[in-house]
């Protein structure tokens, strides 16, 4: 078991090496290693190897984190998705990692790790990598849940709006991400199911728990459900053509309702 500490503290935004390339990682996944990234503000990055995923992250992405739990997953959990076919999630990694540190980003991203690919269910198909979108919330106010408990560091685990990334932003980012991704040859699986699609690769969707009346609790949203099953405001302003594709995928569901419900009632007349 390794037990050594590998700490860079170049500029992460340099176009190569990669700090956290998956051949590094999957060589040693144990050893601790973090990253200085220095942009408009200086950014410790960290990977964490745990749950059948390897993730990229800051000290803000994992009090994000926590707060989701403590909330029990009910907040805004927005994500972009990638998807990739399973054999080449590696090189997908490499692309998005750079990608992640040269565009400045905080929280967190994560990929399938490599002894998880071979299970990886078909019900998540499509979400083999996954870019975190913060979005602020009237809980987090004061900072979030590790206020009081790091006198002199709260800058480090700080949540507010301050930390929001804008729609331009991200849309920006999506395009980096498919032009790479594309250029690397990395092939798509198609967009996942109950995802929003924004790209060849790249989709959208909030998982924020939904309540199940049937079993009286919250639950992870199913693919059925949609994009957007907790029905919050969406981070991104979607393109006109996504946008119209929204409204007549919600026309349609709202007719074959409406005509389910009036077969319905002619079958009870007879």
């Amino acid at each position: 078991m390794a037990t050594r500490t590998e700490t860079c503290t170049e500029v992460a935004v340099r176009a190569s090496p990669n700090p956290f390339s998956w051949e590094v990682l999957e060589d040693e996944p144990k050893v601790q290693r973090t990253c200085i990234g220095r942009s408009f503000r200086s950014t410790e990055y960290e990977i964490l190897h745990t749950g059948g995923f390897v993730r990229l992250c800051t000290e803000r992405g994992r009090v994000y984190w926590l707060a989701q739990n403590e909330h029990d997953h009910r907040l805004p959990d927005w994500k972009l998705h990638f998807s990739v076919h399973i054999s080449d999630v590696p090189r997908a990694w490499n692309v998005m990692s750079e990608l992640f540190l040269s565009q400045a980003c905080d929280f967190g991203m994560k990929a399938v790790a490599g002894e998880a690919l071979d299970s990886w269910p078909d019900e998540q198909r499509g979400r083999e990598l996954t870019v975190y979108i913060f979005q602020d919330h009237p809980v987090y106010k004061g900072g979030g849940p590790m206020m009081g408990y790091c006198p002199g560091f709260e800058h480090n685990f700080w949540l507010g709006p301050e930390f929001e990334r804008d729609s331009a932003f991200w849309l920006n980012f999506v395009v980096l991400a498919e032009d790479a991704l594309a250029a690397a040859g990395v092939r798509s699986r198609g967009t996942a199911h109950g995802d929003l699609s924004l790209g060849h690769y790249a989709s959208l969707r909030n998982e924020a728990f939904i309540f199940e009346p049937s079993e009286q609790l919250y639950i992870y949203p199913p693919n059925e459900s949609g994009w957007n099953a907790a029905g919050h405001i969406c981070p991104l302003q979607l393109p006109f053509h996504i946008r119209l594709g929204v409204e007549c995928t919600a026309g349609l569901a709202k007719l074959r309702k409406l005509r389910a419900s009036r077969g319905c009632c002619s079958r009870r007349q007879r």
